[in-house]
């Protein structure tokens, strides 16, 4: 069985990551402005089946294509970079914090007169 780290540690998860991001984005835009793939295909100046590869998660882009997409949308392109250990350490606390959130949850629906028994 892998571990997170081993996930965070493979190209094709990333890719994956990177091309479900952009399914989201493209398929929000052809939603939100009732457009057809052709007419997106159009608009980026490529084929129509290349606007289904996307949607299928069946594609690997070009920095320039996925610039281009990207401002399509009326998003900025930003890429960052961040170690795997620094992932894996903001990960841990935010457990933390949501075990932390459920038990304060779940004491705040005790009653009064139980917690003061």
């Amino acid at each position: 069985m892998k571990t997170r780290e081993d996930l965070l540690r493979s190209p094709t998860y990333w890719l994956t990551d990177m091309q479900i991001e952009v399914f989201n984005l493209l398929n929000t835009y052809m939603e939100e402005n009732n457009l057809t793939q052709k007419q997106v295909a159009e608009k980026l100046n490529v084929s129509p089946s290349y606007v289904s590869q996307v949607l299928n998660g069946n594609f690997n882009f070009t920095i320039s294509k996925l610039v281009e997409l990207a401002l399509l949308v009326g998003k900025a392109p930003i890429i960052q970079f961040e170690t795997i250990e620094d992932i894996l350490r903001a990960e841990q606390l935010q457990k933390k914090a949501e075990v932390k959130f459920k038990r304060k949850k779940t004491a705040d629906l005790v009653p009064s007169a139980v917690k003061n028994a």
